[in-house]
């Protein structure tokens, strides 16, 4: 038994298939695959786990059904005895690595996009998915399947689990929650059938219940059948209420699954108020659904509950996941997004070291790289996600230099970080007094609270890895060169750029405002990208006028989907003016002079003014560097910016080439 966490690190069953603990891997999307085939990258991914500790792994969503039933073109695919070979290896590796694994399937049904699938997407009635914050966008109108067609789909699904229990697989996953097929059976606003699949609670988990003794009959009963639930669908037309989430688990309990993971679907294209991004979503956010499941199944059934519940979200800090199970409010914890960044999370909490926990920051690139930009995951804190997972075996350096890296923000720790597990000697110097970098700012908004977990941790890396700070120590060039360094990594950052425009000399810039800089009551703030869009809802919930203007037609255009439209959606509710297609012109002493979309010259009356339009790469010192030393490298925000998972694959690689 485990000192800490009894609970979360003891072995527990689900079905007949015995975890070694009760953390559970979350299937999440990576979109690595090639053409749906398992390779190195997806092996790498999952061996990297499986050897960090967690109990199970469920293997990302898979396709059961090519082409209609596509997310991505990087989804792995279980329609064909062809895929079995490579998911005979995922599962082998999984083992290896002491976890179980089970294979998520699925079908997108009308969540997926003509782009991807070359048709109309299908659903069970002819109703377009909402807008989806994940997805970002609403979708076309789906047809509706058929009866037949749906019995097709469900022996696919069945035929799916099979060939998983042929490769090896512990068990499959049925997914049945967000714009996937599962969950439209489920809600009655996406399945408006009036047939025997629609109309009722009894029919609308008709198909479910089909697979599941479909699945059973194929596979036997030593074979997990889990499934992933959305016990509750939120918006404006949320089709799954508490007591249809209460039914269907129900239904699923006495159907003989061997655990039903919970979740709530979402749907909004109008977040307002209501809504937090990821980057403030608080631990263990589903725990709670689960005690409502099991509460609702013990008023209905008169008896205390008897199947499993996996309950997370958020869950990279091990007592609250302990308490959770402590109390019985679930009886394993799934872990996501944590197990992406820190894929040896469970192996830290087991040995005490939680202070070397990578925090997840919730900057939603890992979805939004996926979705909106058609790539495979990528991390603001782990540069090799998606990329070979393999921060765990890092080569040690074939010859120990001295690495000097000018820069304390996310970049040059990580190349400092990097360069010193392999053995180099690093000395890091940072002009100010403090770590960071751009997070020290980037964390000053509102619903940015785990941006602050990210400096603590960077400091604890620089300690454990034997990095000699120097904080306070601008140096120069010739310093530089003094130090007769063996590699040079200049990772100097940026400054905001200020326009040149008549009354720029009255103007502040964002960063002064997320440094404390006071404002008059009606502010104007020149740029809509993240910062400026952050920097206005700052100031709006500080109960300021705030006016955005914005040169072209989209605001916080380089923020996450998801992000961006939270973000919007409280600027709208703040009451922020958002002047998109306009460009400033002069300021005054009152005012800003603005020409709108419409040609015309608007005049917007201003006590302070805003220069949010980006920043220019500070790379003088690697100019003044790069033709007077033989290694001189050039990273981050000097090294043209852009966005977090950027940086830090940069200070990676620089301190893997070193």
């Amino acid at each position: 038994m485990h000192p800490k966490y009894p609970h979360l690190l003891s072995p527990a069953k689900i079905g007949s298939v015995t975890l070694r603990n009760r953390t559970v891997m979350a299937a999440m999307g990576m979109s690595q695959s090639d053409n749906g085939f398992v390779n190195q990258a997806v092996l790498n991914h999952y061996a990297a786990r499986a050897n960090g500790g967690v109990g199970a792994i469920i293997v990302e969503v898979t396709c059961v059904d090519t082409p209609l039933g596509l997310n991505t073109n990087g989804m792995l695919v279980i329609d064909d005895d062809k895929y079995i070979p490579g998911m005979t290896q995922l599962a082998e590796v999984i083992h290896q690595g002491g976890a179980k694994a089970f294979l998520q399937i699925s079908h997108t049904g009308r969540g997926a996009r003509r782009a991807i699938i070359g048709a109309q997407p299908v659903g069970p009635s002819a109703v377009a998915m909402p807008y989806s914050f994940m997805m970002g966008l609403g979708n076309e109108t789906p047809r509706a399947l058929t009866v037949e067609e749906i019995q097709t789909i469900e022996e696919k699904y069945a035929q799916a689990a099979l060939r998983a229990k042929k490769a090896g697989f512990d068990g499959v996953e049925i997914h049945c929650v967000g714009y996937y097929l599962g969950q439209q059976f489920l809600s009655s606003t996406a399945n408006i059938r009036t047939d025997l699949y629609g109309g009722s609670r009894k029919n609308r988990i008709r198909f479910l219940l089909n697979i599941i003794r479909r699945t059973r009959e194929l596979c036997g009963a030593d074979f997990a059948i889990l499934v992933k639930l959305s016990v509750v669908e939120q918006g404006p037309d949320g089709g799954i209420s508490i007591p249809d989430g209460i039914y269907y688990s129900r239904q699923l309990q006495a159907a003989g699954v061997d655990a039903i993971e919970v979740l709530a679907g979402k749907w909004s294209s109008d977040p307002g108020k209501r809504e937090k991004p990821e980057s403030a979503y608080p631990d263990c956010m589903a725990v709670p659904l689960c005690s409502v499941v099991s509460a609702g199944l013990r008023l209905t059934t008169g008896k205390k509950r008897a199947v499993p519940l996996i309950g997370g979200g958020r869950a990279q800090d091990p007592a609250k996941a302990e308490r959770a199970i402590a109390n019985g409010s679930c009886d394993f914890i799934f872990i996501g997004h944590g197990l992406l960044v820190q894929p040896d999370l469970v192996n830290l909490f087991a040995e005490g070291r939680e202070d070397e926990i990578r925090p997840c920051i919730g900057c939603g690139h890992c979805i939004d790289h996926q979705l909106q930009h058609g790539g495979r995951a990528i991390c603001s804190g782990n540069a090799v996600l998606a990329r070979g997972d393999n921060d765990a075996t890092l080569p040690p350096a074939e010859k120990q230099k001295r690495v000097v890296v000018i820069g304390g923000g996310v970049a040059g720790v990580e190349a400092a970080r990097i360069a010193a597990k392999r053995g180099h000697t690093v000395d890091l110097y940072e002009a100010s007094n403090e770590i960071g970098g751009q997070i020290n700012l980037a964390d000053k908004p509102p619903f940015k609270e785990h941006f602050k977990l990210l400096k603590p941790y960077l400091e604890r890396q620089l300690a454990l890895t034997g990095v000699r700070v120097h904080l306070g120590k601008a140096v120069t060039p010739a310093e530089v060169l003094a130090m007769q360094a063996d590699a040079i990594v200049c990772a100097t950052g940026a400054q905001p750029v200020r326009l040149k425009l008549d009354g720029a000399d009255r103007a502040i810039t964002a960063k002064d405002v997320l440094r404390g800089a006071p404002t008059g009551q009606r502010v104007v703030v020149i740029g809509g990208g993240s910062t400026g869009c952050e920097t206005a809802e700052l100031l709006g919930k500080q109960g300021r006028d705030v006016t955005v203007v914005e040169l072209s037609e989209q605001l916080a255009a380089n923020t996450g989907k998801t992000a961006q439209t939270i973000l919007l959606g409280h600027l709208k509710g703040l009451g922020v003016k958002l002047m998109t297609g306009a460009r400033a012109e002069m300021i005054t002493e009152d005012a800003v002079l603005c020409r709108n979309a419409a040609g015309s010259t608007v005049a917007l009356r201003a006590d302070t003014v805003v220069f949010a339009v980006g920043e220019r790469p500070d790379a003088a010192l690697y100019e003044a560097l790069k033709d007077a030393h033989p290694a001189v490298y050039n990273i981050g925000d000097s090294n043209g910016g852009g966005i977090l998972p950027n940086a830090v694959y940069e200070g990676y690689t620089v301190g893997c080439s070193i």
